[in-house]
């Protein structure tokens, strides 16, 4: 097992920036809005919409994405998602009306999360060893974040280039096939490159012998252990924070008088953030362990969310405002780097991550529902600066509650962290 990730690193390269470009084209929207609007003939209310029924299949994916990742081929499911993804991508140049635009949209919230995101996050588990998933995952996230800036850095560049030689249609419908085309190619490379895990994992505590065929007593073993409920509520609390990092942005233009400019570069400043936090969350953690590289991000995030609660909203201070805000990016990053990594400490086979997912997606991913309905409410309620600072608040009880949970998490896997830890000694010394 020495040496996998190292072995696996083209393959992990490729599910990098599959796990980045299948999302590109449900979301772009957001990028070019105006253009999409005009060009589609929609109202602001059904551009709304679309990305409605995009969530609605989302969640109901995520509830269902863990039986389908253990019930077929992991490779056969990132193709598929992939090319059926870009596929859809070609539909829009047609400029459906808004009834196939919505079906096209609720079909990627299968496509992207179904059929994909679990079995992504299994592939990724796969191409390292035990005491090598804190990289693994480390390098998945910040390489989808380092990705992220390069796309669309390049796809604006294409666009602007466009739009100004021949049309804003033109160049929309260039960034549509650029998009679909690379979802294409990137399912018919995995198809290639990447070879499902061995199935010799007799020694597996939970299960003793893995087809591929999702069971209902496996479940119900995992819903049994306490790392289960554990992980859930690391991901939830951790998720929290993903789900309400962009009200940073207003805060900083409300307490601190930051420009329109300043504050919408503190938003993409995350994406430049989001490397350092995951990379360094994956090297140090296999180092001195997840849980541990777990509970100092806990730490970090709730000292940059006490910072920006108490920080006096001057001007003059905008520049210290900017470091902290840093703080919090990188510990968020840091934190969801380690969401699936941390289950090697949980002792779950790889073979069953679909299986574990289940629990962990519909209580970690609530967040998603909740918490913009929770930010709401505080911006409503209070109003104005006091308002983001209760739901920093709110958000610093979470991250609390989160590092706590860490601690049990610790206290529950101490013998397998033994495990892992003597394999790691046993390694550095041959």
């Amino acid at each position: 097992m020495e040496g996998k990730l190292r072995k696996n690193i083209p393959t992990l390269i490729i599910l990098i920036i599959a796990g980045e470009m299948i999302y590109t084209l449900p979301y772009f929207r957001n990028y070019y809005y105006d253009v999409f609007l005009t060009d589609f003939h929609l109202t602001n209310t059904q551009m709304g919409s679309l990305g409605s029924v995009f969530g609605i299949t989302c969640l109901i994916s995520y509830i269902f994405g863990g039986y389908v990742a253990d019930r077929w081929k992991t490779k056969h499911l990132l193709t598929i998602s992939l090319i059926a993804t870009g596929a859809l991508g070609f539909l829009l140049l047609l400029y459906p009306p808004y009834p196939v635009l919505l079906l096209i949209y609720g079909a990627w919230g299968i496509t992207s999360i179904m059929t994909f995101w679990v079995a992504l996050i299994k592939a990724v588990r796969s191409l390292a060893a035990e005491n090598e998933q804190g990289k693994a995952f480390g390098f998945f996230e910040g390489g989808r974040g380092a990705s992220k800036v390069i796309e669309s850095a390049l796809v604006l560049g294409i666009f602007a280039f466009l739009s100004k030689q021949m049309s804003e249609k033109v160049a929309l419908s260039s960034v549509i096939i650029f998009y679909s085309v690379i979802c294409v190619l990137l399912g018919i490379i995995i198809m290639l490159l990447y070879k499902d895990p061995s199935e010799n994992h007799s020694h597996d505590r939970i299960i003793e012998k893995p087809d591929n065929k999702f069971k209902w007593d496996v479940l119900w073993k995992i819903l049994k252990m306490p790392t289960t409920w554990l992980a859930a509520i690391l991901i939830l609390t951790s998720y929290a924070m993903i789900n309400s990092f962009y009200y940073i942005t207003p805060y900083a233009h409300a307490a601190f008088g930051a420009s329109t400019i300043i504050a919408a570069a503190l938003g993409y400043f995350s994406q430049y953030c989001r490397p350092v936090g995951s990379f360094t969350s994956g090297i140090i953690g296999d180092r001195i362990g997840i849980s541990n590289m777990v509970l100092i991000a806990y730490g970090l995030l709730a000292a940059g969310l006490a910072a920006l609660i108490l920080l006096p909203g001057k001007p003059s201070l905008i520049l210290l405002l900017l470091v902290f805000i840093a703080i919090v990016y990188v510990a968020m990053y840091a934190l969801q780097a380690t969401h699936f990594a941390i289950l090697v400490e949980g002792d779950y086979p790889v073979e069953i991550t679909g299986t574990v997912a289940i629990p962990l997606m519909i209580i970690g991913y609530s967040g998603e529902i909740f918490m913009p309905i929770i930010a709401g409410a505080c911006l409503d309620h209070w109003g104005g600066i006091t308002g983001y600072k209760v739901l920093f608040t709110i958000l610093l009880g979470l991250t609390i509650v989160g590092f706590i949970t860490a601690l049990i998490w610790r206290k529950v896997t101490k013998e397998k962290r033994l495990e892992i830890d003597l394999h790691r000694k046993e390694r550095k010394a041959s």
